[in-house]
């Protein structure tokens, strides 16, 4: 996670909030600097150039992920159905925006940070998974001679990244925030209901 002093957060936010609005080309850092109240001049004493700040911005949304595992770590005592609570909760804090069409205009124009954005999600959601996943097993919500539980977590981190770039998703107009909540949801209700015999 990346430590941002208060003036760096509020750069990186409003960037992000106008990349997602605009479109990351049409967005300028004078557009940044104005949205937030400060001068260009200290955009640029914390981002090199605007691919460095576009590189903070799309990494924000992992930050967000990566601080709900670690409140999981924190916070043993969560059950499954806390556990997956605090993931919507993280989730409802992804901001709002055609965020399918940026990822593929951050693909086009900075196909690094793309790889390295795509790359961290995943191992985060990774994380959550498994971190939820072993909550189930402690609680006897799986059945062990099922299913390879601990390969689920793997099979449902893949699902979740890729189903947000489909395009049969894509044209329900779904947003990320409810790709990832249906995926909770199928998660919790579906591969996790402990079935009655």
């Amino acid at each position: 996670m990346h430590s941002y002093n208060q003036t760096q957060a509020k750069i990186v936010t409003a960037a992000l909030d106008l990349y997602l609005a605009h479109g990351i080309k049409k967005t300028t850092i004078e557009d940044v600097s104005n949205k937030c109240g400060v001068t260009r001049a200290t955009v640029y004493r914390y981002f090199k150039d605007k691919k460095d700040l576009v590189r903070a911005s799309f990494m924000l949304m992992v930050d967000l992920t990566q601080e709900a595992i670690a409140d999981l770590d924190r916070h043993k005592n969560y059950d499954t159905k806390k556990s997956a609570e605090r993931v919507r909760q993280a989730i409802k804090q992804l901001p709002r925006g055609d965020m399918p069409a940026r990822v593929n205009e951050l693909k086009s124009l900075y196909p690094d940070i793309f790889t390295e954005y795509r790359d961290s999600r995943l191992a985060s959601i990774r994380e959550i998974y498994k971190h939820v996943f072993d909550k189930a097993k402690q609680e006897g919500l799986l059945d062990p001679t099922e299913v390879n539980w601990d390969l689920m977590p793997a099979i449902l981190s893949e699902a979740t990244l890729f189903i947000t770039e489909s395009p049969l998703v894509l044209a329900h107009g779904m947003s990320f925030r409810d790709i990832y909540s249906a995926m909770i949801d199928l998660m919790l209700y579906g591969v996790m209901t402990k079935r009655k015999k």
